[in-house]
């Protein structure tokens, strides 16, 4: 009888494929579900703005894992730090928030993901989490009546109005924000900037990211290692632009009175969804609130393209003219060619200021110009 070798090799190494997987189910079945913890192990004092490693080591049978940052002993805190994350991996960089609560009862859990009763879990000692070392600003304050922040602080958006006034024709958005460029360079600010300007497509808020504090770019006084301090604007964009769209007179001590100035004449076109888009009233132009010149069917001053006035007699068009009213309800076929901007209402004490007021795109106006990349924490002032 002749023995079959190759089916004998065949099955064979079937069946020590089978005996290790089986062994490979057993293993894991039945090895119990473990992570460690390798970084922090606790005592360690981690400054707030810097970035550190979290380490960790899973048994095989682990998967995914969740990192969470918990404060406190008896009602303790806690938030998620990163999810979803491969156990494998056995590393996260963590950037400490900058504005995290200073303590000495900080620890960390890794536990395995998603989450429930029972899961492996392992939480470090308790560590310390201490703030960030800036110089100090407060005789700048105190002064000034008025916040100011020092250049080492993560996260500043410089912000600056143009020493020169332009018309309407910017060339568009991007000319804008190249007149923006241009001056910060000659100021040597540095830095990338932005126009705080919209168009007939795109708001003004929404050309412009929204994170970071907000500061006047001019810096305040000389302080150690090459640092400075600037004019606090607003700690968060929300906060910058109410002080920027409903700012009473009576604040303007507080701020650099040249700033101040020029702040109450910018171009600004469509800053949110509620600007309008034609029928400005421009009280300056000649004629009056029942001249067809005094009404403006653009806000943008044609997206930024034109220094008219008003329109050519060779470009009416009854088609494009909008249904503009006077004040008695007079029907206008708007003439005029103008755009928004900022300004002041109002008498005396009570003048408010506004962004919604409106000018000849003839007429000429500073830009408010905006730091599109927030400075980072070891950046010094230029």
């Amino acid at each position: 009888m002749q023995i079959d070798y190759k089916r004998i090799i065949f099955w064979a190494i079937l069946s020590l494929i089978f005996i290790g997987i089986v062994i490979f189910l057993i293993i894991n079945i039945s090895q119990e579900k473990k992570i460690e913890i390798l970084w922090p192990i606790g005592g360690e004092a981690l400054k707030a703005g810097e970035t550190y490693q979290i380490k960790w080591r899973a048994t095989s049978n682990v998967n995914k894992v969740g990192i969470l940052l918990i404060k406190g002993e008896i009602n303790p805190e806690s938030r998620w730090l990163a999810k979803d994350i491969s156990a494998r991996e056995g590393k996260y960089d963590w950037p400490v928030f900058v504005w995290e609560k200073t303590g000495q009862d900080y620890k960390i859990a890794v536990l395995e993901y998603p989450w429930q009763q029972g899961k492996a879990v392992a939480y470090s000692n308790l560590f310390t989490i201490t703030g960030p070392e800036f110089a100090s600003c407060d005789q700048f304050s105190i002064d000034a009546e008025w916040p100011f922040i020092p250049s080492d602080y993560p996260g500043l958006r410089r912000v600056f109005i143009t020493q020169s006034s332009y018309d309407g024709n910017l060339g568009n958005l991007d000319g804008a924000d190249a007149k923006c460029q241009t001056e910060a360079e000659s100021l040597n600010l540095g830095g990338q900037w932005k126009a705080f300007l919209g168009n007939d497509k795109v708001l003004a808020t929404e050309r412009i990211s929204h994170e970071g504090i907000f500061v006047e770019a001019t810096p305040q006084g000389t302080l150690p290692l090459n640092k400075t301090c600037y004019r606090l604007l607003g700690k968060n964009f929300d906060e910058f632009f109410k002080k920027l769209t409903n700012y009473q007179l009576k604040n303007e001590a507080s701020l650099d009175l040249e700033f101040m100035k020029r702040l109450k004449d910018i171009w600004l076109g469509r800053v949110i969804s509620e600007s309008k888009k034609e029928c400005l009233f421009m009280p300056d132009i000649i004629g009056g609130e029942n001249s067809p010149k005094n009404y403006s069917l653009t806000a943008t001053c044609q997206n930024w393209t034109t220094n008219a006035s008003e329109l050519k007699k060779s470009e009416q068009t009854e088609e494009q003219f909008p249904e503009c009213y006077t004040p008695a309800g007079k029907k206008i076929a708007a003439l005029g060619l103008g755009g928004l901007v900022s300004g002041l209402i109002g008498d005396g004490a009570n003048q408010l200021f506004v962004i919604d007021a409106a000018a000849s795109c003839a007429s000429e106006h500073h830009l408010l110009c905006i730091e599109e990349i927030p400075q980072s924490a070891t950046s010094t002032a230029k």
